[in-house]
């Protein structure tokens, strides 16, 4: 059980902060942990008889203080919970990567989220889904549209404040505001009152579904705590009843994000790995039953068994069988990871095949050659494919003449020079698959500085009447040296040790481990209706899919 739960800055600056168990002084217990704080810390400090669990998402790092006596902590549930809580803000606020600013803008409705989402320091519920119904308040975010449309129509009823200017103070005197609703009318459901008030709330598609309840004349915040609470104790949490689509559908996509690092020049492969999420959307009536069979369940993967998560909704007795059985929470959400080894003789789906530096000095040129080519299935091709080639120790080595025009020449695609990061990017788009018989190839050319040539234009001009030629196009030479004066050393040191050629790619209709789904079924036994399930592969490039030369 936590002792009290914050949210820091990366400068360990407290942003938020809840004391559970009535802490004299949060601030001094922020510096304690301070102390013992680094970026290599594992993910359990001690100090000062005090517990500090600690994960670092973004740039912020959500932390759980436990005191040394208490024996009732489990800190492998706090840890996950503090993940759960990151992914539920991200829901909410709409956006891909947290920020100090973005948690400053809505100190409310995070510490709302903390309050529900745990009770006493013991975590409860972090269902975006089920959490959305009951916690209505305005997101503060000014640049970044809110991506769950549904929220803002719920905001537009209950919010008549502009949000930029508000206070905390004036927050909770707003959400007061909102508890002050009319008494429900004596009709046999929900349903019946939305109806007589609006024709278009029960024909909305992926909106918000209606609640079916029995006659009552209470408020709606008590009507809505006593469903709340059904919803929580119930067997199935994360799902709320009464959920209705017009158009009942099921959308799977099955993502491989491929990290691959291999030696050119030692052939020696360092990683090979695949790092695969099964993503969801749901968007179905009632309480509908899925069942889906992978191929990698069927054959009893032991690799996939043991190194794969699943979402809280599967049936874990099921796992034994042949098909996967769980009822899906509504929205968005992740229904497995899991982590495979290749075998380090296994060829890449992407290939470099050769990669050269021919220096010419005699003609004072510079010459980088560079070949890839596809091992996937012909049918399929790249839809995104991107190369990136490192010249900072070229420019390091070499003495590269940027007065003179450089040259480039490709099968396919367009060669882009970054000056200021000292990279080419050769940009491919498209390229079909195959087993090594798809090829495409690059040359870049570069001018090596010539001593002689360069003192005998100089003399010449002394001597001459005419004025020197005129040039056109950007003096890249001046722009590099512009550039990189403005740098720190120490970035310009590892750019020059970094010799990665880095990959950046998308194959879509194909996974890279080989996984499929066999099957997927829908049920509801109640409603009947007729669904319409959708299946997707992406395989993707990882951060690091590169090779050393």
């Amino acid at each position: 059980m936590s002792s009290c739960l914050y949210i820091l800055d990366e400068n360990l600056e407290p942003l938020i902060s809840k004391n559970i168990k009535s802490i004299p002084n949060l601030n001094t217990l922020v510096e304690v942990f301070q102390e013992v704080y680094s970026s290599n810390a594992p993910p359990i400090v001690f100090n000062r008889n005090w517990y500090f669990i600690h994960t670092k998402r973004d740039s912020l790092i959500f932390l759980s203080a436990i005191h040394g006596t208490d024996d009732s902590a489990n800190a492998m549930m706090i840890t996950v919970y503090m993940d759960q809580f990151y992914l539920l803000l991200k829901k909410y606020l709409g956006v891909a990567q947290l920020d100090r600013n973005l948690v400053l803008d809505n100190v409310l409705l995070v510490l709302e989220l903390l309050e529900e989402s745990s009770e006493f320091g013991v975590p409860q519920m972090t269902e975006p889904s089920v959490m959305k119904d009951y916690i209505r308040i305005k997101v503060n975010k000014s640049e970044t549209p809110i991506e769950n449309s549904d929220r803002d129509d719920d905001d537009k009823e209950g919010d008549t404040t502009d949000s930029d200017d508000d206070t905390v103070q004036q927050g909770l005197e707003r959400e007061a505001q909102e508890k002050k609703k009319p008494k429900l009318p004596k009709s046999k459901s929900l349903y019946d009152f939305f109806q007589k008030t609006s024709k278009t709330a029960f024909s909305k598609k992926d909106k918000d579904g209606i609640q079916e309840g029995e006659d009552s004349e209470e408020e709606p915040d008590l009507y809505i705590n006593s469903y709340l609470v059904k919803t929580t104790t119930m067997p199935v949490s994360w799902r709320a009843k009464g959920i209705h689509y017009g158009k009942n559908e099921f959308f799977l996509d099955v993502v491989e994000k491929v990290q691959y690092l291999a030696d050119f020049k030692e052939k020696v492969v360092r990683k090979n790995l695949i790092h695969g999420k099964i993503y969801c959307k749901s968007y179905l009536s009632g309480m509908p039953k899925l069942k889906i069979a992978l191929n990698k369940l069927l054959q009893r993967d032991a690799q996939f068994m043991s190194h794969s998560k699943f979402h809280q909704c599967v049936a874990l007795e099921t796992l034994n069988e042949k098909e996967l059985e769980f009822i899906p929470p509504d929205g968005e959400f992740i229904l497995c990871e899991y982590e495979l080894k290749r075998h380090v003789n296994d060829t890449p789906i992407l290939k470099i095949t050769s990669f050269e530096i021919k220096p010419q000095l005699k003609k004072f040129k510079l010459r980088i050659l560079l070949t890839i080519e596809t091992h996937f299935k012909t049918r399929n091709s790249t839809s995104i494919l991107n190369v990136k080639i490192p010249l900072a120790k070229l420019f390091a080595d070499y003495n590269i003449d940027l007065s003179k025009p450089t040259r480039f020449k490709s099968a396919a695609g367009q060669v882009l020079f970054n000056l200021s990061d000292d990279f080419l990017l050769w940009e491919i788009g498209q390229m079909r698959g195959g087993h090594g018989e798809t090829q495409f190839s690059m040359v870049a050319e570069f001018s090596l500085f010539n001593k002689e040539e360069f003192e005998r234009e100089q003399e010449e001009r002394k001597h001459s009447m005419n004025p020197p030629p005129l040039r056109e196009g950007p003096k890249l030479e001046e722009l590099y040296a512009q550039t990189h004066s403005q740098k720190d050393p120490e970035v310009l040191v590892k750019s020059i040790q970094s010799q990665l050629v880095g990959m950046d790619f998308e194959i879509p209709y194909t996974t890279c481990s080989g996984l499929k789904v066999e099957y997927l079924k829908i049920e509801e036994e109640q409603l009947q209706y007729q669904s319409f399930p959708w299946v997707r592969y992406k395989t993707i490039s990882d951060e690091e899919y590169a090779y050393l030369t």
